[in-house]
């Protein structure tokens, strides 16, 4: 018996057996394994391609909102600036209505003291000839 180069059939059944072995682990464990790790790589990425989107979509909304605020902010503006011109013009108007109805009033009272005054000079008149016209008579009656 003389060991030589010629290998055992053995060897070349351990080996068919070994080739078996790592046909069945890979298909029953490396595949299915290898197919969960893609899925959820594509899910991942998947994921990371929506969120992408939706921080572009955010990013946009938010630049609109911005838009929609400062233009809200500008016609606010606008609003007030108007409002006050136009409390101005209410103020304006009552300012004047009050004097001119404080001139009226003014003038009406001038004309009625005006008015009493003439009286009481007509009065003071009609007293002093009432007294004048005594004194007269008590002179002319002294005298004679």
């Amino acid at each position: 018996m003389d060991i030589g180069v010629i290998p055992n059939v053995t060897l070349f059944i351990q080996a068919v057996l070994f080739l078996a072995f790592v046909l069945v682990v890979n298909l029953l464990y490396v595949k299915p394994y290898t197919r969960v790790i893609e899925e959820r790589e594509a899910l991942v990425k998947e994921n990371l391609d929506k969120a992408n989107r939706y921080r572009e979509e955010a990013s946009g909304l938010i630049e609109e909102a911005r838009e929609i605020l400062e233009k809200a902010r500008s016609e606010a503006n606008a609003i007030l600036e108007e409002a006050k011109k136009e409390a101005g013009k209410i103020r304006a108007e009552i300012i004047e209505k009050a004097e001119k109805e404080a001139q009226e009033e003014i003038e009406q009272k001038v004309k009625e003291i005006k008015t009493s005054l003439e009286e009481e000079k007509r009065k003071l008149e009609a007293a002093v000839k009432d007294l004048a016209e005594s004194i007269v008579k008590k002179i002319l009656g002294e005298a004679a």
